[in-house]
């Protein structure tokens, strides 16, 4: 069996070599052609309309709906026609991706990365509206910007192309059984986060003490292949020397932290979304004796406590939030997840502009923060935490909650802070044409691992990898 197997796969966009910033020790290549707005390119009054297409319901799409009055009162001339398009994102970038060949794309969609990439030439790269001097940034604007947030959307090429922004953004935490945790000496270190080791060893001492317990869960298989692929230096998925997307996670590092979770799993401290019949992870904690701790999203924060049974949080259920655990203290890495703001090329160049406004008014600190407290997602702009609607929230934050509700809003906001004060450990995986099968297959992959029960696990690990690998590049 080949170890080291890396089938090199070609983007399906043509490539041109450059020499611009963004060096990933190759050759300078561009996912798209970048769309040069001249420098004195401003909105000159047309009467426009542009459409975005979203997955958002109730009370997100409320919000949005209010700021297209707001934006639309700024620009009488500019109509924004928003659209629940799909309900969730496959099914948004299936629709788009069928839209775009017969010229019935929006202008502005949400986009996972992998998405972006299925939209080639009618992606619009946004470098020459951000560095325009009308109407882009500044230097201290994009430096305003979480920095781990901006970078993933540059991450389409190693040209630096800037493919989408961010918008709705969230990782992934440690949530734990705060009050258990206070109760049996389990005290955060100092640096503000556990390791895996000290992490499965405060698992050992509950399942001692909890036998029919499963300690610690995590709901995302994907994410979880994905980060401690990270964490272990691991390669996963990458770039050849000519740019070329590259699916790498066939190695023995990958290999050895699947077993050292293995293990975990084998002795019963662990468990997962799917070994648990596809239940979330947080539901199990909310009873109160049965799971302690577990990984979930920061967008999801609110679900730790929302839903608790009464006779639970009034026994002492609490929950504490930290920084997802780390193999090495000198490699913290930690997934982001959460989609972006995508633009679309168009024939008129002043519906191209309408469009670039509205994505910049949303993206305001103030229209951040705004969504930010109603969908759990955090602000993406650091002077969005400075902002009277943040400040005001955290105000009103009990530090020591008494209803459910309370005990939310607390853990909502301890979460929001885990992330902004955690930006840069975000990272990006290599996005191209394979990056989003690959991401579902290693999820998979980890799914079987995990539930195999025989006598030969270094072959079942051999041989499962191989059809994952060959799989993904099929």
């Amino acid at each position: 069996m080949k170890k080291y197997l890396i089938i090199f796969i070609t983007l399906i966009f043509s490539v041109l070599l450059v020499a611009c910033g963004g060096d990933r020790g190759a050759p300078q290549v561009k996912v798209v052609e970048w769309y040069e707005l001249p420098e004195d390119a401003d909105y000159d009054g047309s009467k426009v309309t542009i459409k975005f297409w979203h997955r958002m319901g109730g009370a997100n799409q409320t919000i949005i709906q209010n700021w297209i009055e707001e934006f639309e009162a700024l620009y009488p001339n500019i109509t924004v026609d928003e659209e629940k398009a799909a309900d969730d994102y496959d099914k948004l970038a299936d629709k788009i991706a069928l839209a775009i060949p017969g010229g019935n794309a929006p202008h502005i969609a949400e986009s996972y990365p992998d998405h972006v990439m299925r939209y080639g030439r009618a992606a619009l790269a946004l470098n020459y509206f951000v560095d325009n001097p009308n109407i882009g940034y500044t230097d201290e604007e994009i430096k305003d910007f979480l920095s781990g947030l901006w970078a993933e959307g540059t991450s389409y090429d190693n040209a630096g192309s800037i493919m989408s922004l961010p918008f709705t953004k969230s990782s992934e935490a440690l949530f734990y059984n705060k009050t258990y945790f206070d109760e049996h000496g389990y005290e955060l270190p100092e640096r503000g986060y556990w390791t895996w080791d000290e992490i499965f060893a405060i698992a050992e001492d509950i399942k001692e003490r909890e036998p029919d317990s499963y300690p610690l869960g995590y709901d995302s298989s994907d994410n979880m292949f994905i980060t401690m692929s990270e964490q272990w230096d691991a390669p996963y998925t990458g770039y050849d020397s000519n740019g070329l997307g590259a699916v790498l996670f066939n190695n023995n590092k990958s290999k050895e932290m699947v077993k050292y979770f293995k293990d975990k799993v084998d002795k019963e401290l662990m468990i997962t979304r799917a070994l648990n019949a596809g239940a979330y992870t947080s539901d199990v904690m909310k009873t109160g004796n049965k799971l302690y701790m577990f990984v979930g999203s920061t967008g999801g924060a609110r679900y730790s406590i929302e839903g608790v049974k009464t006779e639970v949080f009034n026994a002492g259920y609490r929950v504490g939030v930290a920084p997802v655990p780390v193999k090495d203290v000198n490699n913290r890495k930690q997934i982001q997840q959460g989609p972006n703001l995508s633009l679309f090329k168009k024939d008129n160049e002043q519906e191209m502009i309408a469009s670039w406004l509205f994505v910049k008014f949303m993206l305001e600190a103030e229209k951040t923060a705004e969504f930010a407290l109603q969908s759990g997602y955090a602000p993406v702009r650091h002077s969005a935490y400075e902002t009277d609607i943040w400040t005001n929230y955290v105000k009103g934050v009990k530090e020591n909650p008494t209803t459910p509700a309370q005990a939310g809003a607390k853990i909502i906001k301890e979460a929001i802070e885990m992330f902004r004060d955690n930006e840069d450990i975000f990272f990006t995986s290599a996005v191209f044409n394979l990056s989003s099968k690959a991401r579902s297959e290693v999820g998979s992959l980890l799914n079987k691992i995990f539930a195999y029960k025989g006598s030969n696990l270094d072959k079942f690990i051999d041989d499962e990898y191989l059809d994952s690998f060959e799989f993904v590049n099929d």
